[in-house]
């Protein structure tokens, strides 16, 4: 078992705080927040949540985002722990542009069977955990920190490997009226058995963007870090392009074998367009070059996808955005092509909200493979009066056209009750079915329960 120090953490809030103080120069007089995007929201009720979180602890890697346009010039910075963007907490716990977003704790018990029944497991686990924001406006750029750090209990000791770490740090530059660069990095490190999240699939009804968090689980640990530079360019009012170059870095504590790849370097670039029809559609086209570089290998895997979308913002409560296309590589084995795209439907009623969410494409989702892969997620949400809150999703995960045959499915249901506006008891169950290779994918099923308690600071309301 490989064990992680604290210093870990600490070197990465030390990183962050180093990129804090470098552009606090840039300047002194603050400016409003970067308009949000136009799309139709919902008046809830009083006795109705404002977030599809009311049970669980958020997970550990967010992974697959589907963003409806934007139509500001100056982008908004999105959260790591759930879709939609970083706005303004009302939460009581603030210290200038330091705040608390929310506190956790939760009381979970785990119980899994290998396929091979050779390493069945019975875990009690107490977690903690918090989301601390730093958030500060210049004149001419934003700049915004978002750390959540995950402290695990597992039957009664502390390990290095469960010390779950979730970092974000976004630099804003308003450059010229029409011109914005973005400047993000992003780091997670988390045990992959031992995450215990619980909601998978998150939606945002203001935004109507969602959010496919990573479920699959492996015996081994799982860490990332991905540096992106997004320019943004307004050719007129209603076209913009974007163009980002990237670069991640995933590695995995599993052994490397003929097949298993523990890590890889991933940089390439993306170019898109997008025009808005009228003021609730629009349309885009996209292009995406990305190159794998494993270790020891000399051989590069480079893939390119083309696409054109479309999102739509129907009034009611709808939001409805997709893209489709194709996408190709030159595996070792020869050149294989699929089709490709992403589609995500919100939809908010007045006492409920549903959310569904496709992918296919290539990404990294808590393991490391080359392979094409389908991604499906359903989520929905009831609000029950004042205080109860229930709900449930279910979801799955294939790599396609290759012999490994990992795939994996979840199905979870949630339970909350109110105790006071911004606090309340949770209850939450979760059942995974996969099939890996038991190196960097557990094969086999797994349940846990969870139950605790949460606080989480009032986000300010958006209506239309």
């Amino acid at each position: 078992m490989m064990r992680v120090r604290f210093s870990r953490s600490q070197a990465v809030v030390l990183l962050s705080v180093l990129l804090l103080c470098s552009c606090s120069t840039l300047a002194q007089v603050p400016t409003p927040q970067p308009a949000p995007p136009q799309q139709p929201t919902t008046k809830e009720p009083k006795d109705q949540p404002s977030t599809d979180q009311p049970s669980g602890s958020p997970d550990d890697s967010p992974s697959l985002e589907h963003p409806v346009s934007v139509t500001s010039t100056s982008p908004p910075i999105r959260q790591i722990s759930s879709a939609g963007f970083l706005t303004q907490s009302a939460s009581p716990l603030r210290w200038g542009p330091f705040y608390v977003a929310y506190a956790q704790f939760a009381q979970i018990f785990e119980q899994g069977n290998a396929f091979n029944g050779q390493s069945d497991f019975q875990n009690a686990a107490s977690q903690l955990s918090a989301d601390i924001v730093f958030d500060k406006e210049f004149r001419h750029a934003r700049i915004a920190v978002q750390y959540i750090p995950r402290v695990t209990i597992l039957n009664g000791q502390v390990f290095g490997d469960f010390v779950n770490q979730d970092t974000g740090a976004n630099v804003v530059f308003t450059l010229t009226p029409r011109l914005t660069l973005n400047l993000a990095d992003h780091f997670t490190y988390y045990s992959s058995q031992d995450a215990f999240a619980t909601i998978f699939l998150s939606s945002d009804a203001v935004s109507g963007t969602t959010l496919q968090r990573d479920f699959i689980e492996a015996p081994a640990s799982w860490l990332s870090n991905s540096a992106i530079a997004t320019f943004n360019y307004a050719l007129s009012a209603r076209t913009r392009i974007s163009i980002s170059p990237n670069y991640t870095y995933a590695t995995t504590s599993g052994q490397s074998t003929a097949t298993n790849f523990p890590t890889v370097n991933e940089y390439g670039v993306s170019a898109s367009v997008t025009h808005d029809l009228t003021a609730r559609s629009g349309v885009s086209a996209s292009y995406t070059e990305q190159t794998d570089a494993l270790p020891g290998s000399s051989y590069r895997t480079i893939y390119q996808s083309l696409q054109g979308g479309y999102f739509h913002s129907f009034k009611g409560g709808w939001s409805l955005s997709g893209s489709g296309g194709f996408i190709t590589a030159n595996f070792q084995t020869g050149r294989d092509w699929s089709a490709s795209g992403s589609g995500s439907l919100v939809k908010s009623f007045r006492r409920s909200r549903a959310a569904l969410a496709y992918y296919r494409g290539h990404t990294l989702s808590g393991y490391i493979s080359r392979q094409f892969s389908d991604r499906a997620d359903a989520s929905y949400q009831l609000y029950l009066g004042r205080r109860w809150t229930m709900g449930g999703g279910v979801g799955y995960l294939r790599d396609l056209f290759t012999g490994n045959g990992i795939w994996g499915k979840y199905g979870e249901a949630n339970l909350s009750f109110g105790l006071a506006s911004t606090v309340s008891l949770f209850g939450t169950y979760v059942y995974k079915w996969q099939r890996g290779d038991n190196v960097e994918v557990f094969s086999g099923n797994t349940s846990y329960v969870g139950l605790g308690i949460q606080w989480k600071a009032r986000e300010p309301f958006v209506g239309r």
